[in-house]
C-alpha cells in the first residue's frame, strides 16, 4: 500500500525537527561528509562481526567530526551480511553514537518484505534515516524498482536516502520518483557522470532532491564547487575527509584542496586495492582487531601496496583529528 502522506504533511508532522546533535543538522538538511562504515570481522572460520570493533568505529566516527554514518552500504559488505547480522547490530551502533552524529541505516534487501523489515527495526533502533540501493536482486525494471521504493517509505517516515545502483536509475526517475514519495529527500549518485548528474540535481530538483555522491570522494572538490550536499566515503580517513569539507565551507578553498590532493593518493590506492585498504587504515589507526573480509574478490594488498600506505600515512598524520 502507498503512503498517502504528502510531502506538505511530513514536514507538517514534524518528522523533520531538529536532532540536537552537536552539529545542529536538521533531518532536512543533512549535509557534509557521511561515511560508509567498514564492517569488523573476526580471524575465526565464521568470520563472525566483531560488535566490540563495530562499536569502537563508530565512537571514532564520531571523534573525527563526520557529519553522518551509514551501514551496511557496499563498503561494509552488505551482500555478505546475514538478516539476523543486519537486525542486530543498528542498535548497537545508533547507541554507540549516543545522537552525536546522525546514523543512516541501509534497508535495501532482496524483496520488498525483506527491506521493509529491515526498515522497521532501523526504526525501531533509533536511526536518524535509512538508505537504501536498489533490490539486491539487481532489478533494473523502474516499475518493481518503483514499488520497491514505496514499500520501504511506507514502511516508516524517517528521511529515504536512494543510493543509485543501476542505469536504469536516470536522473529523471529519480526526480519524478522523489516527487511521489514525500519522505525520499536525498540522492546518492554513483553513476558516471557523476559530478554533471549533481548538477541537474541541483538545476532541476533543489526544491525536492538532495544529491550527495560516492566514489570514494575522489570528484569532492568538483562536486562541493557544484553545490552537492557532501559525499559518502569509507571510515579510515575520515576526520581528514571531514577536514576537508569543512575547510571549504568555511571559505578556505586552498587549504581544502591542498589537503584534498593528499588524500587523493588514498583514493587511488583503493581503487586497486577495494575496500581492505579502509580496513588497514583503522587497523592502524587502533580501531579494527583484523582486515578479515568476507567480500574478498579483487581485495587484497601485497607489500607494495603497503608501503605506499606507509607513505600516505606519514603526509596525512598531521592532519588527524583522532590521534
Amino acid at each position: 500500500m502507498i503512503s498517502s502522506w504528502t510531502r506538505r504533511d511530513f514536514l507538517a508532522a514534524g518528522a523533520l525537527a531538529p536532532l540536537g546533535t552537536a552539529l545542529a543538522q536538521t533531518q532536512d538538511a543533512y549535509r557534509g561528509i557521511f561515511i560508509i562504515m567498514q564492517t569488523p570481522f573476526l580471524d575465526n572460520p565464521a568470520k563472525e562481526i566483531d560488535e566490540e570493533s563495530l562499536v569502537r568505529e563508530t565512537d571514532f566516527l564520531c571523534r573525527c567530526g563526520v557529519h553522518g554514518m551509514v551501514w551496511p552500504a557496499g563498503a561494509g559488505e552488505t551482500s555478505h551480511l546475514s538478516v539476523e547480522e543486519r537486525l542486530r547490530c543498528p542498535e548497537a551502533i545508533v547507541k554507540a553514537a549516543r545522537k552525536r552524529v546522525p546514523v543512516v541505516i541501509g534497508v535495501h534487501g532482496k524483496t520488498n518484505e525483506e527491506a521493509v523489515r529491515f526498515t522497521r527495526q532501523a526504526e525501531k533502533a533509533g536511526a536518524d534515516a535509512i538508505l537504501a540501493l536498489g533490490r539486491t536482486d539487481e532489478t533494473r525494471n523502474l516499475d518493481e524498482l518503483t514499488g520497491y521504493f514505496q514499500a520501504i517509505t511506507s514502511a516508516s517516515k524517517l528521511p529515504f536516502f536512494v543510493q543509485v545502483s543501476t542505469d536504469a536509475m536516470t536522473v529523471d526517475y529519480l526526480i519524478g520518483l522523489a516527487r511521489k514519495l514525500p519522505t525520499f529527500r536525498y540522492v546518492k549518485e554513483e553513476i558516471a557522470p557523476v559530478p554533471k548528474r549533481v548538477t541537474r540535481y541541483l538545476n532541476e530538483a533543489r526544491d525536492v532532491l538532495t544529491p550527495m555522491t560516492g566514489g570514494g570522494a575522489r570528484n569532492l572538490m568538483n562536486e562541493m564547487t557544484r553545490g552537492s550536499a557532501g559525499t559518502m566515503p569509507g571510515a579510515g580517513f575520515a576526520d581528514i575527509q571531514a577536514q576537508i569539507w569543512d575547510w571549504f565551507q568555511a571559505g578556505k578553498k586552498k587549504e581544502a584542496r591542498d589537503l584534498f590532493g593528499k588524500m587523493l593518493m588514498m583514493a587511488v590506492l583503493e581503487q586497486q586495492t577495494g575496500y581492505v585498504l579502509q580496513k588497514e587504515i583503522l587497523k592502524r589507526r587502533g580501531i579494527f582487531k583484523t582486515t578479515v573480509m568476507r567480500e574478498t574478490r579483487n581485495m587484497s594488498m601485497d607489500e607494495w601496496d603497503l608501503r605506499e600506505l606507509d607513505a600516505i600515512f606519514e603526509a596525512l598524520r598531521p592532519y588527524f583529528r583522532v590521534k
